[in-house]
């Protein structure tokens, strides 16, 4: 199981190499990896239980972001998944080994930019949630990438996180 935990900052709006839009090349490039991962194929929230894992991967995506603490008082960390429930886009935020679901995940967080400070935090509880809520997290190894261009802000954050995850 592998989760890419994106950064949504503003700065990630600048010239990524030949790319005129940092976050949105990045999201091409995750587009593109994907088509060539050896997927599960099980949509999200398909979990076989506890019992031996599939073969191929599932991924999950979080983008996180959030005010500079020296925009306000205290800085304030967001991040944002696929929607779940009734307005369910993609995975729902779950993990998947659905080309089409990832796909669709990809699809709304390009649309969905948040373009704000580099603030981790609620980011890195969002992946571990995604994480406990795969019945076979006992089972499967948990993958985690942090793509950012610069300085996390809130890094008290990462200590408490990486016990979790």
């Amino acid at each position: 199981d592998v989760v890419m935990l994106l950064d949504g900052s503003g700065s990630m709006d600048a010239w990524f190499g030949n790319h005129p839009h940092g976050f949105y090349g990045l999201v091409e490039i995750l587009r593109d990896w994907a088509k060539t991962l050896p997927l599960t194929g099980e949509k999200a929230g398909t979990n076989t239980g506890p019992g031996p894992a599939t073969g191929g991967l599932r991924l999950g995506f979080v983008q996180f972001s959030g005010q500079n603490p020296w925009w306000f008082i205290s800085g304030r960390s967001e991040a944002i998944q696929t929607p779940d429930g009734r307005n369910k886009v993609g995975t729902g935020g779950h993990l998947s080994g659905d080309l089409s679901e990832i796909n669709d995940d990809l699809d709304w967080h390009e649309a969905n930019y948040m373009g704000d400070g580099t603030m981790i935090e609620k980011g890195l509880v969002m992946v571990g949630d995604m994480f406990d809520a795969s019945h076979q997290h006992a089972v499967r190894p948990r993958v985690l990438i942090i793509f950012t261009d610069g300085q996390i802000y809130d890094p008290n954050s990462l200590a408490p996180a990486r016990a979790v995850l």
